[in-house]
């Protein structure tokens, strides 16, 4: 237990160590006031390379990415057609909603990328997280992206937890951090990179300290799993 505590130490400080890749929950664009804070943030300005006198800083953000099946909702349709779909209702929740066309506009004018994956994870329940009996393959597609990126090592900031409780419904174990202080060090890097403004909620992930994972979970799960996520914020 030990040997995996140390491995998730270790894990979790490579983490936070600029640049980080960042991917951008729907929610923060489809809602009008998260995607106004949003345009005004450090999230943009981070991914570029300043230069200080004689000396260039380190961009604090890698990637920065959206899932790949919400872009390409996005150019679709018209905002009408967008606004109807599942994916879109999903994230906004009773927020008001943004223009299809400033969320597009942003994106390109920050060349904020689709993030894509090849396969769905095999053990995650889907129709028991949504609730549904007509599967949307959108939305699962979108969730999908999300829980890869996750398991790639990659940092999520979201306007509300609502994805992550669905993933966490679909069978992936969760530690929701809450409110709890951060490391100083830790939480000015957060903060560099947009947690709080304009996202109040920020979640990853340790997929590789198989033990430590497995020892936390004890037997509340039926299988074994290799990905555990943990969320700070509301």
């Amino acid at each position: 237990m030990s040997a995996g505590n140390d491995q998730l130490r270790r894990e979790l400080d490579a983490k936070f160590r600029p640049p980080l890749d960042v991917l951008l929950d729907p929610s923060l664009l489809v809602a009008h006031s998260s995607l106004k804070r949003l345009t005004g943030s450090k999230i943009f300005e981070s991914q570029t390379q300043a230069t200080l006198g004689e000396m260039p800083t380190k961009p604090r953000i890698g990637d920065l990415c959206v899932p790949a099946t919400f872009r390409e909702l996005l150019e679709s349709g018209d905002e009408q057609v967008v606004e109807n779909t599942g994916v879109w209702s999903f994230y906004r929740g009773q927020a008001e909603a943004a223009s299809r066309d400033q969320i597009i506009d942003s994106l390109d004018r920050n060349s904020v990328t689709g993030y894509s994956v090849d396969s769905s994870p095999t053990k995650l329940q889907w129709e028991e997280a949504l609730d549904g009996s007509v599967p949307d393959e959108q939305l699962q597609n979108t969730l999908n992206e999300e829980c890869g990126f996750l398991r790639s090592g990659g940092i999520v900031l979201s306007r509300t937890p609502t994805f992550v409780k669905t993933l966490r419904d679909a069978g992936l174990p969760t530690v929701d951090i809450g409110n709890a202080p951060l490391d100083g060090d830790v939480s000015e890097k957060l903060a560099d990179i947009g947690y709080r403004s304009p996202a109040s909620v920020c979640v990853f992930s340790v997929s590789t300290a198989g033990s430590t994972v497995d020892a936390l979970v004890g037997n509340i799960l039926s299988t074994n799993t290799d990905m555990l996520l943990y969320r700070l914020g509301t």
